[in-house]
């Protein structure tokens, strides 16, 4: 475990760098703008396409329209299909789509009057946007709150959900560790061989998430195999972090020199080690000092991202904890 320390400042420059690129995507479409607004009198010859922005259509898209992690005004005509991914904002009731209307994972708000010719296809994408953060990440632009007001509430948490959440991921991540022993052993082991490597496959795979989404989306014909990466998605970062429970807890164990420790008190211990920072985040948000407010949800939302980060590098190396990955060596099958 000592090796972590040694990426601590790597995997800080990356996070930055992660949330600083989100916001530089393009698209290989003609229409590239980030902020695309077609008036009611005019029409469009091109896919309107836009990634973290406004995509605003009152008049006619001759083509597809397609919005990725942006804000929607959709009161008009779109020739093609009308993709959102992770988008919000209101759809009017002049709206006609003669195309499929694809909605995966956006909060909107659909007028009973608009007009959908094709299929229509709807997918919660409640795993991703956690995984992602987005929905927290947009808050920041949109909210009219003062900075006193960012806490820990804003980010859903309470005693009670708290600790149920707890004990939640203290049963799942017990069950994963007892059910799986072999699996929980490869996955471990190649995060202690490779943690360089590991929090890199973990950094790529969050790269093409997005991407990956959108490809299958547009294609249409991908659409069904849209909830299959979802759910390998959703299990792998939950396998990785059952096991990361567990082998923080054997490290704290190890450290205090205690020995024969049973799997329930050693997964327990690891969760509490992990719970830590949000524990002094939500004791600290009555206090209502804005810097340390802020500084915590800083620290809550780095942690989240580290975590996260080596629970799919750590599952995608050892495919899913059924080999052992060393970096450099001829890998052993388990």
């Amino acid at each position: 475990m000592k090796k972590y320390f040694k990426f601590a400042p790597f995997l800080l420059i990356v996070l930055v760098f992660t949330t600083l690129s989100a916001n530089k995507l393009k698209t290989d479409n003609d229409n590239k703008q980030k902020n695309i607004v077609v008036q009611i009198t005019d029409t469009t010859s091109d896919d309107a396409v836009t990634v973290g922005g406004n995509l605003t259509v009152n008049g006619v898209v001759d083509g597809d329209a397609v919005s990725v992690g942006g804000v929607v005004d959709i009161n008009g005509k779109i020739t093609g299909d009308l993709v959102l991914i992770g988008s919000s904002g209101k759809i009017g009731p002049e709206t006609e789509v003669e195309g499929s209307f694809v909605n995966i994972g956006s909060s909107l708000d659909i007028d009973k009057n608009a007009v959908f010719h094709g299929e229509k296809t709807s997918i919660n994408l409640g795993p991703i946007n956690r995984l992602i953060g987005n929905r927290y990440l947009r808050s920041y632009g949109t909210s009219n709150y003062p900075m006193h007001r960012i806490r820990f509430f804003t980010y859903d948490y309470s005693w009670f959900r708290s600790i149920s959440k707890f004990i939640i991921y203290y049963l799942m991540a017990l069950a994963i560790v007892v059910l799986f022993k072999k699996g929980t052993r490869n996955v471990e082991k190649t995060m202690n061989i490779s943690p360089f490597a590991t929090f890199l496959a973990g950094f790529l795979v969050e790269l093409l998430i997005i991407p990956s989404i959108v490809i299958l989306a547009v294609s249409i014909i991908g659409i069904p195999f849209i909830p299959v990466l979802i759910l390998a998605l959703f299990v792998a970062m939950i396998f990785g972090n059952s096991v990361l429970i567990y082998m923080i807890g054997k490290y704290t164990i190890n450290k205090v020199g205690k020995k024969n420790v049973h799997v329930s008190l050693t997964v327990l211990l690891g969760l509490i080690v992990m719970s830590i920072i949000p524990l002094l985040g939500l004791i600290v948000n009555f206090t209502g000092i804005t810097w340390l407010n802020i500084l915590f949800v800083s620290l809550y939302f780095t942690e989240i991202y580290i975590i996260i980060t080596y629970a799919l590098g750590s599952v995608t190396l050892s495919r899913f904890g059924t080999r052992i990955y060393k970096e450099g060596q001829e890998n052993d099958e388990k």
